[in-house]
């Protein structure tokens, strides 16, 4: 471990890494440590307590959303959207189910496909970005576009179908998706400090994001309030809590924690995905990650040894050759 302590410190130095990164066993923290700037303007230092975006790393906390209410007994993963709304359908299929919907099979119209775009920094929708604050908003973005593929037909990773997902807790609970997810997930998983908060009612000791120039912010290319899809902010020691929660059952029941943790769509020789959440084949290692303009997030979980290895960053991409090395070493 110390020499990958010595490996992080290093390349942290020659990358001018600006985050934080932590490696925690059990309940024990073996390396913490903030680099970089939450204000590079104001000189104002990243710290271990620092709140950072996690872009996509949001959709696992979605997912759990719909957890929730399946636990609850108000949907099933066989539910079709059909049984929920007939308006809905059109953009997207009205036999997909939510099972379809958690794992990117349903062929939901994706407001933003990253088949066909990957700049984070210069994409837009047809909406002002302020007037993006829950899913619900985003309805216009959807209405009377037409559905990727028929459900099953293939996995398309879909930003879409997880603000749908949003979207469907708002209309089943009638209660803000945000503060769905903070009853029924954050709280109960002990992430006290995480949430979704709006570009300009941000908490104290909140990071900038930063696009790759480092002085240009994000509040420009992304939402006012993140939803579904993307946006929550989170702590090291929130998603520290977080996965001692989520492996103890303590946010969904010990079934649907094991069908969300089993392997639905094979990406490559050895990784696959879940239901919101990336592991290797052999169930030795699973992630959340994330990347957006001003941000570059992954938080794994190594099974047999109980670590914990988060990587918060405030720049564009600005996790990537963290991420690597962790992946060269575990």
């Amino acid at each position: 471990m110390e020499e990958l302590i010595h490996r992080i410190e290093q390349v942290a130095l020659e990358t001018e890494f600006s985050g934080v990164i932590s490696i925690f066993r059990d309940a024990s923290t073996v390396f913490s440590k903030a680099f970089g700037y939450r204000d590079i303007k104001n000189h104002l230092p990243n710290t271990t307590s620092t709140v950072f975006g996690i872009a996509s790393g949001t959709k696992f906390f979605t997912a759990l959303g719909i957890g929730v209410l399946v636990d609850q007994g108000l949907i099933s993963l066989d539910t079709t959207i059909g049984e929920i709304a007939q308006e809905y359908t059109g953009f997207i299929d009205e036999h997909a189910t939510i099972q379809n919907l958690l794992t990117h099979t349903s062929g939901i119209y994706d407001y933003y496909d990253e088949e066909s775009e990957q700049d984070y920094e210069h994409f837009s929708v047809e909406l002002p970005w302020y007037k993006l604050e829950t899913p619900s908003d985003y309805y216009p973005l959807f209405k009377g576009r037409a559905m990727k593929f028929r459900p099953g037909e293939r996995y398309s990773y879909s930003n879409g179908g997880y603000v749908f997902l949003g979207m469907l807790i708002e209309k089943l609970t009638g209660k803000l998706y945000r503060d769905f997810i903070h009853e029924y997930v954050l709280q109960v998983a002990k992430m006290h400090r995480s949430g979704f908060y709006a570009f300009n009612d941000l908490p104290e000791n909140t990071a900038n994001g930063y696009l790759e120039d480092r002085r240009t912010t994000n509040i420009y290319q992304l939402p006012l309030r993140g939803g579904g899809d993307g946006g929550m902010y989170t702590t090291t020691d929130d998603l520290h809590a977080f996965w001692d929660s989520w492996f103890s059952h303590r946010i969904l029941s010990a079934d649907l924690t094991a069908t969300y943790l089993r392997t639905h769509c094979t990406l490559n020789a050895t990784s696959g995905y879940g239901c919101g959440i990336y592991k290797r084949l052999d169930n030795s290692m699973f992630a959340i990650v994330g990347g957006d303009a001003g941000v570059g997030f992954d938080s794994r979980y190594v099974v047999l040894e109980k670590l914990t290895i988060n990587i918060l960053s405030n720049i564009t991409n600005g996790e990537e050759a963290m991420r690597d090395i962790m992946l060269s070493h575990f």
